[in-house]
């Protein structure tokens, strides 16, 4: 079987270990806008999903949906497939068993995002990805985007039959309970941003808030509102690491009209401030990510300065570490041409990290699909001063948002 490559169409099929050999930032952390899955068929590791460790082993399959942030240990020598694909290629959400393969398999923030399949059956799976493989590249046959459907739902529907997910009891479609708290967890996902009551929710799926508290109890031994608290939880921390919006602004897209009050829940429910697990995040990723791995950081710059302006800035200075060390520096003139030259510019000199000051929702956005980790709201000092506190986990972050549309990379340099 070859790699191929994306076909225009909503899926994508690659194959590992090639996939981490041509795309070596993937291996940081980073969130995507489509679906994936990632089949380990062979080796070991650590696969990090939503600020959690999970083993990789043999035969286990991941199921990572859009937004849901994941990294890796840095292991390249894994063999397997990795199958992605966008929205609309799950969009029938009309029959429950539609319902469970989108938010049982993915989406199920309560439980492991991994299954683990036997050698019997990961011979079938196989047998599915190789016809999947074959039908990529009949683009013009009948019935194409069809019959790829078919061969991705047979593969999550043989996985939440025969699959074990440790941990949570298994959910059936049959079962009334399970069948209303996994269209809970769909109403959840929906509108989680604007509703936080378990009457809320009870009301969009015509029962009682004591019905909803049962079925949810039963299904998962938990109740409506902690899975409603949680999932507000997780995101804010996905916004607080992997974008580049305040506090402020996080607090009021999740519904919170008072930030001090959102602040007081997040630490009610985490044990931390907003602002105490952004820092302590970045340390850790830095800790865990710089050590024994090469990594090639990239930070806007002028004069010798990190630029406050990631789309603005005249120049970027690159370094190239290893083992917590500046093995090289290099230091380019940035691109001056439309919206996303500095991303796109910044990717083709395989740039892992970028360390910066503000940038924008667009460029934010193109980072993340290039699976180059951002370090945003560093201060505007001498770059080599920033670049070592970064090596040595002690630089002081502070707000990364820029409204500016240059910071996106938007229009030409003020030199």
């Amino acid at each position: 079987m070859t790699e191929n490559a994306h076909s225009g169409l909503e899926l994508e099929l690659h194959f590992m270990p090639r996939f981490f050999v041509g795309n070596p930032g993937a291996m940081a952390p980073h969130v995507h806008r489509f679906y994936q899955i990632i089949w380990f068929r062979r080796g070991h590791g650590v696969h990090r999903v939503d600020f959690v460790d999970y083993p990789v082993a043999d035969n286990t399959i991941f199921f990572i949906a859009p937004g849901q942030a994941h990294s890796f240990d840095g292991t390249r020598d894994y063999e397997g497939i990795i199958i992605h694909f966008n929205d609309s290629f799950m969009a029938d959400e009309e029959s429950s068993e539609s319902v469970f393969l989108k938010y049982d398999v993915f989406n199920a923030y309560d439980a492991l995002p991994y299954y683990r399949v036997t050698h019997e059956e990961a011979a079938r799976l196989m047998s599915l990805v190789s016809e999947m493989n074959r039908e990529y590249a009949l683009t013009g046959a009948f019935a194409h985007k069809d019959y790829m459907q078919y061969l991705v739902r047979l593969f999550l529907i043989r996985v939440q039959r025969n699959g074990e997910r440790s941990q949570k009891a298994k959910l059936y479609v049959n079962s009334v309970a399970n069948r209303t708290f996994v269209r809970f967890r769909q109403q959840l996902e929906q509108h989680f941003h604007t509703v936080h009551t378990v009457k809320g929710y009870a009301d969009m799926l015509n029962i009682s808030s004591r019905t909803l508290t049962n079925y949810v109890n039963q299904s998962t031994h938990c109740s409506p509102l902690q899975v409603i608290n949680d999932r507000l939880v997780l995101e804010a921390k996905r916004q607080l690491q992997h974008s580049a919006l305040s506090i402020k602004e996080i607090a009021y897209d999740l519904g919170f009209e008072d930030p001090s009050y959102f602040a007081k829940f997040f630490k009610r429910m985490t044990g931390r401030m907003p602002n105490e697990f952004r820092n302590h995040t970045y340390q850790t990723y830095i800790i865990q990510t710089k050590n024994n791995k090469k990594m090639k950081i990239a930070i806007p710059t002028a004069e010798g300065r990190l630029f406050p302006h990631f789309g603005k800035a005249p120049q970027v200075t690159v370094y190239d570490v290893e083992d917590s060390h500046v093995t090289a520096k290099e230091v380019l003139a940035a691109p001056e041409h439309a919206h996303g030259a500095m991303p796109r510019f910044l990717q083709g000199l395989g740039v892992t990290d970028v360390v910066c000051g503000g940038l924008g929702a667009g460029a934010v956005n193109l980072l993340n699909e290039m699976h180059i980790a951002i370090h945003g709201g560093a201060p505007a000092e001498e770059v080599d001063k920033v670049m070592n506190d970064y090596l040595a986990g002690t630089l002081v972050y502070g707000d990364a948002t820029c409204h500016h549309d240059v910071c996106d990379g938007h229009g030409r340099h003020n030199d």
